[in-house]
């Protein structure tokens, strides 16, 4: 599932390509991927792309209604990736073969499709139907903190943090923190050197802070590898080339492969229906 670093990722690359961009067409090739009366923003001009926890935003205006904006909100799920291409083929659009860079065709997961006045496209992909673009009238921004926003500090995180869930379930908890899913909450508990079976409300203050720090760094170091495009290479950038955060994963996919730190065979436990990846002599 595409997390923050792989959402902000997205958010990057296609903002310089289609800004400014006017929505000329909304093809839905999956009904149930697709939310809303797509005519609400066809004839609308891309005014920014905004990123609010693991969520993507378009904002629209058409040009003799700009007070009248409309949103596009796009969530991943599990398998969603939105692919840019500078020019969309209309005439092959059921044709079925895979996006590679630079393609101007849709792929078999492709579910939705929206084109742009300049011939150019967006194919939303999504091999499990779970994501969704949905129109609004003000961004779906999730009840929990942004970890890259202001108020994302150490004291919130002691605020949020204390119950007796396990600290691994709290920190994805996307009411109260956004944005961390599990290949970051593994490695931000290793860097941390914190068990993700420990409760929550054992962590002391120092911890608490450790954990913050942690968290900071890991999602960071996934921005600037451009996220993590994994064995199932469900992540992909909108230019159809891959994330590499995989190759510096700390304990995440690890399972059985010698610690970065002491050595020790990285250990994997599933709870709460994810599994967990951890070292078990450095993280207490």
């Amino acid at each position: 599932m595409p997390e923050l670093p792989e959402v902000e990722t997205i958010k990057r690359n296609l903002k310089p390509n289609i800004i400014s961009k006017t929505i000329s067409e909304i093809e839905i090739l999956s009904p149930k991927n697709f939310l809303g009366n797509k005519k609400e923003v066809i004839g609308s001009k891309i005014m920014s792309v905004d990123r609010y926890g693991k969520v993507l935003v378009f904002k629209l205006a058409k040009p003799a209604k700009s007070s009248n904006k409309k949103y596009l909100n796009i969530h991943f799920k599990l398998s969603g990736q939105m692919l840019f291409a500078n020019k969309v083929n209309n005439a092959v659009f059921k044709n079925k073969i895979p996006f590679t860079k630079g393609n101007t065709l849709p792929a078999n997961t492709t579910r939705i499709i929206i084109k742009f006045k300049d011939k150019s496209g967006l194919f939303f992909n999504d091999l499990r139907k779970f994501g969704w673009i949905k129109i609004s009238n003000k961004p779906l921004i999730p009840k929990g903190i942004d970890v890259l926003s202001k108020e994302f500090t150490v004291k919130y995180l002691e605020e949020v943090l204390p119950s007796r869930r396990p600290i691994k379930v709290a920190l994805m908890d996307q009411n109260k923190i956004t944005g961390i899913g599990n290949i970051y909450a593994n490695d931000s508990l290793f860097l941390a050197k914190i068990h993700p079976q420990r409760l929550a409300n054992s962590l002391t203050k120092l911890e608490i802070n450790k954990l913050y720090i942690s968290i900071k760094k890991t999602i960071l170091d996934g921005i600037e590898d451009q996220g993590s495009s994994g064995a199932d290479e469900a992540f992909i950038l909108p230019d159809g080339s891959k994330g590499q955060h995989q190759r510096n994963f700390l304990v995440y996919q690890r399972e059985k492969q010698p610690c970065l730190v002491c050595k020790s065979l990285i250990k994997r436990i599933k709870h709460h229906g994810r599994s967990s990846f951890f070292c078990s002599s450095c993280q207490k």
